[in-house]
């Protein structure tokens, strides 16, 4: 019996020094702070250095060669590493796609969303290799960056 109570009394002092009671950080919290920060960070995939501008396509619908695609447009600051705040060109913002191998050009409707937020819709694709372009023009400058669309069958 009194080797029974020892070994009962031992257990629970193991228990205790490993961590019984002890006061972990909760799962909820880091996912909160993983995710806060993903919002805030962004990828520079247009750089208008000219204009001292970043600038992130995100695609609304497509790029299909199915049906009409559309995508958001939004500017920053060059130097931040978050796109907060958006900021607004000083140039006129156009879009347009560009067929790599013949050169032919479509050029889709864009629209003012929001401070530094553009709409660029009614995008019409057709299979094959696209360049589609994101330009700033101001008077006699144009700034243009493009990003590679892949639409083959």
């Amino acid at each position: 019996m009194k080797l029974a109570n020892s070994t009962l009394i031992v257990f629970s002092l193991l228990l205790a020094l490993w961590g019984c009671g002890k006061n972990e950080e909760k799962p909820i919290a880091r996912k909160f702070r993983y995710r806060t920060s993903s919002l805030l960070q962004r990828d520079c995939t247009l750089k208008f250095p000219q204009n001292g501008l970043c600038s992130e396509i995100k695609w609304i619908s497509g790029p299909s060669a199915d049906s009409a695609s559309s995508f958001e447009v939004t500017f920053w600051n060059i130097k931040n590493e978050t796109a907060n705040p958006l900021i607004e060109p000083a140039a006129q913002v156009g879009a347009f796609i560009r067929m790599s191998c013949c050169g032919s050009l479509f050029f889709p409707k864009v629209s003012k969303l929001e401070t530094g937020k553009y709409l660029v819709s009614d995008v019409k694709f057709t299979p094959g290799k696209w360049e589609v372009y994101v330009q700033l023009k101001n008077n006699n400058l144009t700034e243009k960056q493009f990003l590679n669309v892949n639409l083959d069958d």
